[in-house]
């Protein structure tokens, strides 16, 4: 069988019985198009059998050639697994041949979390209605940009938040939003979404078609990342990025909790508690509770 064949059937795999989200798959198609591109120049047969440790590991040093970001490797090298698996699982090779290569480390490093008060003033004052709304959506509910732009206007609760948000692996869950919160995100809607269907877009934005005729439809997220980046920019924030948000909003939550990391963890929607302890590394007060028992002295 064709390695691109096979590919396929992966993703039907995926979409039908992992659920997976179409982001993902159009993101492993993606990657699985430029490791094609390279596998053509090793051999033209793309065979399955010819899916072998051999050709993966010529590709993982032909990424490094590329100079690409560690995480970018990784990521690339995490699709041929998950296929590499599927196919051990449909008897198509005995063996996973990733599971042969060593993978790059990724540098541990703390992303850079602005400042809760400044989150707040962003959201109080000197925005326009829908970005004070999508700042409020990132911030307080700790939303990541995917799952801003794929609500609906339905899914807005004045009295509770968000009803239903769409999270990794099509998971539907509830978001809590505080009043403050609530308030920038009923004031958009009942400014620029008047009337507009329970199941319409919460954001939406004008785009071009391809013969130039303009068009509203669902807001993308990279649309999302170009407001905060804007939003940065006029603010002093340079570099500042929606996810930057959701990070200010674990440490917020982390600290008001008094490092209750089960509620940041439910909160972030975070599968593993693992993802969730890096805010316990960022958190000032947390690390300064921490060195103070220098000052009691940590033993009797």
């Amino acid at each position: 069988m064709r390695l691109p064949a096979a590919f396929e059937e992966f993703c039907q795999f995926l979409r039908v019985e992992k659920e997976a989200a179409p982001r993902t798959i159009m993101t492993y198609r993606s990657r699985f198009e430029d490791f094609l591109q390279f596998a053509r120049t090793e051999n033209s047969a793309l065979m399955v059998s010819q899916f072998t440790a051999t050709l993966c590991r010529s590709y993982q040093y032909a990424l490094d050639k590329r100079e690409l970001a560690p995480a970018t490797v990784r990521g690339r090298l995490a699709m041929l697994s998950s296929f590499g698996e599927w196919l051990v699982l449909r008897d198509r090779l005995p063996r996973n041949p990733i599971d042969q290569l060593t993978r790059p480390r990724l540098k541990d490093h703390l992303p850079r979390v602005p400042k809760w008060s400044f989150v707040e003033g962003l959201v109080s004052n000197g925005l326009g209605l829908r970005e004070k709304a999508i700042v409020a959506l990132l911030s307080y509910g700790g939303l990541r940009r995917a799952e801003v732009v794929a609500l609906d206007v339905g899914d807005f609760d004045p009295e509770f938040g968000l009803r239903r948000v769409r999270g990794k692996g099509n998971r539907d869950e509830a978001v809590a939003l505080p009043e403050l919160a609530c308030r920038p995100i009923a004031e958009y809607l009942e400014a620029e979404r008047p009337g507009a269907r329970p199941e319409a877009p919460m954001f939406v934005a004008r785009y071009l078609s391809r013969g130039g005729k303009s068009f509203e439809g669902r807001m993308v997220d990279g649309r999302i990342y170009k407001i905060i980046r804007a939003i940065g920019k006029r603010h002093g924030a340079e570099g500042l990025h929606p996810h930057a948000l959701r990070h200010a909003c674990g440490v917020e939550l982390l600290e008001i909790s008094g490092g209750n990391l089960r509620e940041v963890q439910e909160h972030l929607r975070h599968r593993d508690i693992q993802t969730t302890t890096i805010y316990t590394r960022i958190s000032k007060p947390k690390l300064k509770k921490t060195v103070s028992l220098f000052d009691r002295g940590s033993r009797p």
